[in-house]
C-alpha cells in the first residue's frame, strides 16, 4: 500500500507538471532561470580561474596546464560510453511510464560500467605518459599523470548530473559542477598563490591538483544529491536490465559525444603538437573568451532536454515546435552583445585581461565569436535531435565537422598558428549546425532556428515514433 501511494503521488506530480501549457512555462522558467544563474556563475569564475592562472603562469605554464587538461577531457569519451545522454532521455521516458525497475536497473548498471571504463582508461593513459617520459619532460609527465585523475571523477560527475536532470531536478543537476566546483578551484588557486606568496608557486601540477581537489570535493556533494532525490518507488523496485537495447541506443551517443570532445580539444592538442605550449596557452585563452557568447545556449539545453524527450513522445509537436523557438530566440538575444562586444574589442580583452602575453590572441577571439554566435542562432538542433531518438543525424553532421576541424588545423596552423586553428575550429562549428539544421527539418519538419515559429504548422501533428 505504501509502495502504491508513493507510485502515484510520483505520476500525480509528473502529471501536474505536464498537464497544461502554464505548468510546463513555469517549470521551464524556473528551470531556465537556475540554469542560467549556475551557468553565468559558473562561466565567470572559471574565466577568472583563467585570467589568473594565464596572468601567473605565463603563456607557457598555462599551455602545458590547458594541454593536460584538454587531454584528460578527450578520454572521458569512451569511458562515458555515451550513457549520460542516454541516461536523461530515459530516465523522463522511465518516469512517465512509471517503469521503476528499468529506472534502477539503468542507474546501477550505468555507473558500474562507466566506473570499470573509467579506471581502465586512467591506468592505460598514465602507463602511456610514463612510457613516452622522454619525450614529454618529467615535468609535464607529471603534469599529464596527475591531470588522468580527473577521468573517472568527471564521468561519474556527468553520470550524476544525468541522472537528476532526467529526473526533473535539472537545477540540482548542474549545482556541483556549475559552482562548487569552479567555486572551490577558484579559491585553490588564489589562496595557493597567497601562501606561496608569488607567481612562481603555479607551477602546472599544483593547478591540476587543486582542480582535482574542485573536482572532487564536486562529486561527493552531487552524489549526495542523487541519493537524497531517487524517487522511493526506484529503491523498493526490483531492477530490470535491458542491456542489448542500452548498448544500441548508446552507441551512437558515444560517437556523438567522442566528436564532439574531439571538435573542442583537437585544436588545443594540435596546437601543443605542431606549436608548442605557449600557442596552446594563447588560443585556450581566446577559446574561454569565446564561450561566453554561447553561454545562453548551454543554458537552454540543459533546461529543456528533459521536455523535448517527454513532448516528443507524447506527440505534442506543436508545443515541442514552441519550446525550441523560445530557447534559439532566448540564445541568439543573449548572445549578439556579447558577440559585438568580444569581435569589436578583441585586442584589448585579451591584453587587459590575460596580459600581454596573450595580445596576439585577438584574431583568434573575433573568429571564435563570431562562430559561436552562429552556434547560437541555429538553436538546440543537437538536443532536438539527440532527445527525440534522431542521434544517428547528429552523429553524421558531427562527423563531417570533426573531419573539417581536422584537416583545416592540420592545414592552417603550420601557416597561421592560432588563428589558424581559430578559423579551422569556427569553420567546422558553423558547418556541422548548418547540418544539424537540415536535418531536424528533415526528420522532424520543424526549424530550430530562431525562425522557427514561422513554421510551427509544419510540424504540427507529425510524429516518427
Amino acid at each position: 500500500m505504501v509502495h502504491e501511494v508513493q507510485t502515484l503521488t510520483f505520476a500525480n506530480r509528473l502529471r501536474g507538471l505536464w498537464g497544461g501549457q502554464g505548468t510546463l512555462r513555469q517549470h521551464l522558467a524556473r528551470a531556465a532561470a537556475g540554469s542560467t544563474a549556475l551557468a553565468l556563475s559558473s562561466k565567470l569564475l572559471m574565466l577568472l580561474t583563467s585570467v589568473v592562472l594565464a596572468r601567473w603562469m605565463g603563456a607557457a605554464g598555462y599551455g602545458v596546464y590547458a594541454t593536460a587538461t584538454a587531454l584528460a577531457l578527450l578520454l572521458t569519451v569512451p569511458t562515458g560510453l555515451g550513457l549520460p545522454t542516454l541516461v536523461i532521455r530515459l530516465l523522463a521516458s522511465y518516469g512517465a511510464r512509471q517503469q521503476w525497475g528499468r529506472m534502477r536497473g539503468l542507474l546501477v548498471r550505468g555507473n558500474q560500467a562507466v566506473l570499470g571504463a573509467s579506471l581502465l582508461m586512467a591506468c592505460l593513459a598514465v602507463s602511456m605518459i610514463w612510457i613516452f617520459a622522454e619525450r614529454f619532460g618529467a615535468d609535464q609527465s607529471t603534469a599529464l599523470s596527475l591531470a588522468m585523475l580527473l577521468i573517472p571523477l568527471t564521468v561519474l560527475g556527468a553520470m550524476r548530473s544525468a541522472a537528476l536532470r532526467g529526473l526533473h531536478h535539472v537545477v540540482l543537476g548542474q549545482l556541483p559542477e556549475s559552482l562548487i566546483m569552479p567555486g572551490l578551484f577558484l579559491a585553490l588557486v588564489g589562496g595557493g598563490w597567497f601562501v606561496h606568496g608569488g607567481a612562481s608557486a603555479l607551477s602546472p601540477e599544483y593547478a591540476i591538483g587543486a582542480r582535482l581537489a574542485a573536482v572532487a570535493v564536486a562529486f561527493g556533494v552531487g552524489a549526495v544529491l542523487l541519493l537524497k532525490r531517487i524517487p522511493p518507488a526506484v529503491r523498493q523496485a526490483r531492477p530490470e536490465y535491458e542491456m542489448r537495447t542500452w548498448a544500441r541506443a548508446a552507441l551512437p551517443l558515444l560517437f556523438i559525444a567522442g566528436i564532439n570532445i574531439v571538435n573542442t580539444q583537437i585544436d588545443i592538442l594540435m596546437l601543443a603538437a605542431l606549436r608548442g605550449s605557449e600557442s596552446a596557452g594563447v588560443y585556450q585563452a581566446a577559446v574561454r573568451g569565446a564561450e561566453l557568447v554561447a553561454f545562453s545556449l548551454v543554458i537552454a539545453n540543459m533546461a529543456i532536454q528533459p521536455s523535448l524527450a517527454r513532448l516528443y513522445a507524447t506527440g505534442d509537436t506543436a508545443r515541442l515546435q514552441r519550446l525550441v523557438t523560445w530557447s534559439a530566440r532566448g540564445a541568439t538575444a543573449a548572445a549578439l552583445p556579447l558577440a559585438a562586444v568580444m569581435i569589436l574589442w578583441s585586442g584589448p580583452i585579451m591584453a587587459t585581461v590575460f596580459g600581454a602575453d596573450f595580445a596576439r590572441g585577438a584574431i583568434a577571439l573575433a573568429i571564435l565569436s563570431a562562430a559561436q554566435l552562429v552556434n547560437a542562432f541555429t538553436g538546440p538542433a543537437n538536443s532536438l535531435l539527440d532527445m527525440t531518438g534522431h542521434q544517428d543525424d547528429t552523429l553524421k553532421a558531427m562527423v563531417a565537422g570533426v573531419l573539417a576541424n581536422v584537416i583545416l588545423n592540420a592545414l592552417l596552423i603550420p601557416r597561421w598558428d592560432i588563428t589558424g586553428a581559430a578559423i579551422a575550429t569556427g569553420t567546422s562549428l558553423i558547418l556541422w549546425n548548418v547540418l544539424l539544421v537540415a536535418f531536424v527539418q528533415w526528420r522532424l519538419g520543424m526549424d530550430a532556428t530562431t525562425f522557427g515559429r514561422k513554421r510551427i504548422s509544419m510540424g504540427e501533428g507529425k510524429h516518427e515514433s
